[in-house]
């Protein structure tokens, strides 16, 4: 099969490429490991030109959002032209799925919508007709891919498949490594507990309710610090003396940043965006053997069987600071002895979900 992934390159502080960042980069090696044929296009709303690379055998063309008014549509069909897709993948927001759903009725291919949040509760779906575009596509979709079953649930009316390919994990970056050698390279205090946070700081992070808990447990004579590593995209007071703030690092340095804490949090306030999509945090903390203490939002329970009773309601500063002691006392690892969360595995699944839709061939015309 020959599939053409369509999506945007940069999401808040990772870069696809660059970072080789997430399910958009990872499920397109899968199904190359598969046998088929992939290409990838992205989207640059930020860089000022257009360029193709080849990783691992898959060609990612980035487009540049300031060309797009110019030769956009003329780069995608010489792309689609090149390939001639049997199936096409949408993913990032309602425009380009509803993009993609045209271009695949066009050439008579197989159309997949990849849901990893629910698109409609994107800013950008205030402009005019994003909200038409996003419904048009997912209704038009042989199938609708969502990253959680609260998702899946909720676009369920307008689905004619659906399937659920959860966020994963890349084993072979996300390990467990010495905690004093990773204090040592991030220089930290040995005797301090060190809660930790990775990854973007924006409306969904609950900094007050996390602020409160580990002043709260200072006040009551713990030795404890949090450690961020991430854009602090809502301008948050990292400046007191019990944050040591790293600011936004590459991808490859956050095993360090989990390996060196104590507990991992995940404190989010529920909102229309976190209530349906499941971080990829939750199996990065997982795979790198990282006690875990999160809020209670879309299917982060179903990641968590062993320490699922740590999960605390957001806003409840109490129950936060006592999941944060217990984990501390006394460690509860989630295992990682299956493949369930590997990208790899998943991918595999996901590929054989869009191989099942139509077994015939699909006879191509532009």
């Amino acid at each position: 099969m020959k599939i053409l992934l369509i999506c945007k390159r940069k999401y808040t502080n990772k870069d696809l490429i660059v970072d080789k960042f997430g399910r958009l980069f990872h499920f397109p090696l899968s199904w190359k490991s598969d046998g088929n044929v992939v290409e990838v296009l992205c989207l640059d709303y930020f860089g000022l030109k257009n360029e193709s690379i080849e990783i691992e055998g898959i060609q990612f063309h980035s487009l540049s959002f300031p060309s797009m008014f110019f030769d956009f549509f003329v780069r995608l069909r010489k792309v689609v032209r090149g390939l001639q897709p049997d199936c096409i993948v949408c993913s990032g927001d309602s425009h380009i799925g509803f993009l993609g759903y045209k271009f695949a009725k066009k050439i008579n291919a197989l159309f997949v919508f990849d849901l990893y949040h629910n698109y409609a509760d994107f800013g950008s779906n205030k402009i005019p007709g994003m909200k038409y575009m996003y419904y048009k596509a997912l209704k038009n979709a042989d199938l609708v891919v969502s990253d959680s079953h609260v998702l899946e649930k909720k676009v369920a009316p307008w689905s004619k498949a659906s399937f659920v390919a959860t966020q994963g994990v890349d084993a072979n970056l996300f390990r467990s490594l010495d905690k004093v050698e990773c204090r040592k390279k991030l220089r930290l205090e040995k005797e301090t507990y060190y809660v930790g946070y990775t990854g973007g700081l924006d409306q969904r992070f609950d900094y007050n309710t996390l602020i409160t808990a580990v002043s709260n447990l200072r006040q009551a004579g713990w030795n404890l610090k949090l450690l961020i590593a991430g854009p602090n995209l809502s301008g948050f007071d990292l400046t007191c003396d019990y944050i040591s703030y790293l600011g936004n690092l590459h991808q490859e340095e956050i095993p360090c940043v989990i390996n060196a804490c104590d507990v991992m949090c995940i404190p989010y306030i529920k909102t229309a965006l976190s209530s349906t999509c499941n971080p990829c945090k939750l199996a990065e903390y997982i795979y790198c053997s990282a006690p875990i203490v999160a809020t209670e939002i879309s299917d982060v329970k179903s990641y968590l069987p062993r320490s699922g009773h740590l999960v605390c309601s957001p806003g409840d500063v109490d129950k936060l600071c006592a999941s944060i002691v217990e984990q501390i006392r006394a460690p509860i690892i989630e295992a990682r002895d299956d493949e369930r969360y590997l990208w790899g595995s998943i991918g595999k699944k996901y590929i054989r979900e869009i191989a099942s839709l139509d077994e015939n061939e699909k006879k191509y015309k532009i």
